[in-house]
């Protein structure tokens, strides 16, 4: 193909708040799907990465395809001002809107302007990239950059929602969504909160699209025989003092993870119960030497281990040798909500009893009961019994383990949303995203599901 012909190929540049985030795995499975789906890209960071990058494909994509910037430069203050000089109305009437539809969150607002320049600088190198089609990632900050380039450049942008702040008043997101050409949102929960209570203009171009499962998870599966999940009995500990309940939590080490219940639902199945428990932690974050102090405190200090960040593989080594999954997440207003956790959705497919909370979108994976056990927020109590009860009958861990794994086949298959996905982006913006091959492709996938 000649270079001429690769210059007047569709590409779309997407926009993140950080890339790659250790939380955002399923972000980074998307993009990975989607280069393979032919589909050229270029990612625009507006920060840069606070953890370790440890996933392959995460360092790949940071070298070859992620541009990063200061937030306040020369080559960011030189085009704004650049910007200003070319475009003065739409500049200034885009301040104008963010400051006066966003006066309702004045801290956004300064989150909202500050990213101008930054913005301004990516579209300068967008253009010399051919970049024709933007999409932002999470609801706040990169889906206000997005919006600047179509007020001043007139460019098409998409939006993918993940929960981000969408529960809080917030007029300016409504403002935002309905100048999008369309978004997406990662479960029936949030979907149906922005259909219904933001008052868009268009609610029907906001559509359900789930994230899917790693095509290493996928891989692992042919090799997990559901015999091997069996959980060891309260008894059998008692007849073997050896016999060891292994959990497993995985998530950032902050406080919507839920991780101090966990740990507190543990000493209590030591001190109250009996049972010989591990728990092992896998996250890095801000308050872990909290929940260190805490997992002392409730003398549970030897049989929680914090590992750290893991290399991907070895994550699901572990889930895979583990009896039990367990988090339990809970809301915190200001802080990054939880829709469907990732992790939740890979233990079940690996056939792995999971343990939760009843609280955002997780009932829409797990029916207590049936495909988990859900225990209300902060429910100490309650969470160490649903544990107990998977611990007490291998029978019901079986059950569980066997139809969870039914249940997230069926809503998280990579191969479909992304046909999903793809559709969209040939629906509402033809020729802008999708290359010759891909649009073939789309066009023969199912209709997007109902949202």
């Amino acid at each position: 193909m000649s270079d001429k012909q690769k210059q007047n190929e569709p590409r779309m540049g997407i926009i993140i708040s950080m890339f790659p985030e250790l939380h955002e795995t399923f972000i980074l499975r998307e993009l990975v799907a989607l280069e393979k789906r032919g589909l050229a890209f270029d990612i625009y960071s507006l920060q840069y990465p606070r953890d370790p990058i440890t996933l392959d494909d995460a360092i790949r994509l940071s070298t070859e395809r992620t541009h990063y910037a200061k937030l306040i430069s020369l080559t960011s203050l030189s085009a704004f001002v650049a910007t200003l000089l070319s475009k003065p109305v739409k500049t200034l009437s885009a301040i104008a809107r963010v400051a006066w539809v966003g006066k309702d969150r004045p801290a956004e607002v300064i989150k909202n302007l500050a990213i101008l320049p930054l913005t301004l600088q990516f579209w300068s190198e967008g253009q010399k990239r051919g970049i024709t089609h933007w999409h932002g990632h999470w609801a706040n900050i990169p889906t206000t950059a997005c919006w600047y380039l179509q007020q001043i450049h007139g460019a098409s942008w998409s939006a993918a929602i993940h929960g981000e702040d969408i529960f809080s008043k917030n007029q300016f997101l409504q403002y935002k969504l309905d100048d999008a050409s369309f978004s997406v949102v990662c479960s029936g929960y949030f979907c149906n909160h922005l259909k219904t209570q933001l008052g868009l203009k268009t609610p029907q171009d906001v559509h359900l699209n789930y994230h899917g499962l790693d095509p290493r998870v996928m891989e692992r599966i042919k090799d997990t025989p559901r015999e091997k999940q069996s959980l060891k009995s309260s008894d059998d500990q008692s007849n073997d003092p050896q016999a060891v309940l292994n959990l497993v939590s995985i998530g950032r080490l902050v406080p919507t993870k839920g991780h101090d219940v966990l740990i507190k639902a543990c000493a209590m199945l030591k001190h109250e119960h009996g049972l010989t428990v591990s728990l092992q932690l896998i996250g890095s974050g801000p308050i872990e030497s909290e929940l260190k102090a805490l997992a002392v405190d409730e003398d549970v200090a030897e049989e929680v281990q914090f590992t750290g960040g893991l290399a991907f593989a070895k994550v699901l080594e572990t889930l895979e040798n583990a009896d039990m999954f367990c988090l339990a997440p809970r809301l915190i207003p200001g802080q990054p909500p939880d829709g469907i956790p990732n992790v939740i959705a890979e233990a079940m497919a690996l056939r792995v009893p999971v343990v939760s909370t009843r609280v955002s979108a997780i009932p829409e994976l797990i029916e207590d009961g049936v495909t988990g056990r859900l225990a209300e927020v902060d429910d100490v109590d309650g969470f160490a019994k649903a544990i107990l009860s998977l611990a007490k009958s291998a029978e019901l861990s079986q059950s569980i383990s066997n139809a969870g794994y039914e249940k997230v086949g069926k809503l998280f298959n990579q191969q479909n949303n992304i046909d999903e996905l793809l559709e969209l982006f040939d629906r509402y913006v033809p020729g802008q995203v999708l290359p010759d091959q891909s649009a073939t492709v789309a066009s023969n996938a199912a209709a997007v599901k109902p949202s």
